[in-house]
């Protein structure tokens, strides 16, 4: 009996178009090796290598990622449109217990998504939505997942 070897899922690099056309002639002139990445999708240029980085899931799953986002709407669209300066405010913004909204909030943190910041004053943190757009790389025969976010930019 054969044994099933894992899949690994090639993450999707975003480079500078500088680097692609580099290593391009390098391989043409025999100083490198393909690059795992040719022949697939790249992102490329300035913006972004800027703006999109890798999102480390930490073994979540999409089926986890798409229940918490549709459970969640609600709070993410308060986070994008209110600014709330913490978590309390949040909580009482979207009519919620404050102790669900901050187990919530620490699940989209393991996403990347927000961001916990702590206060000048006392212990309260400041939930801050760093992400505006995430893509999905989804291995179907592995199952694993790779995310990559879209930084929000600052208003």
């Amino acid at each position: 009996m054969k044994k099933a070897t894992k899949h690994r899922s090639p993450k999707i690099p975003v480079l500078t178009l500088e680097n692609v056309v580099e290593t391009i002639k390098s391989v043409g002139r025999g100083q490198a090796v393909l690059p795992d990445w040719a022949g697939k999708k790249v992102y490329i240029g300035e913006a972004a290598k800027r703006d999109w980085e890798n999102v480390q899931p930490h073994g979540e799953s999409l089926d986890s990622f798409s229940k918490l986002y549709s459970d969640n709407k609600d709070l993410i669209a308060a986070l994008a449109n209110h600014n709330p300066e913490s978590i309390v405010a949040l909580a009482k913004l979207i009519h919620r217990e404050e102790s669900n909204v901050s187990r919530t909030l620490g699940k989209l943190e393991k996403f990347g998504l927000v961001e916990l910041m702590p206060s000048k004053i006392g212990r309260k943190k400041r939930p801050i939505l760093v992400m505006k757009m995430v893509r999905f790389d989804l291995d179907l025969l592995s199952g694993e997942m790779s995310l990559a976010g879209l930084r929000r930019c600052a208003a």
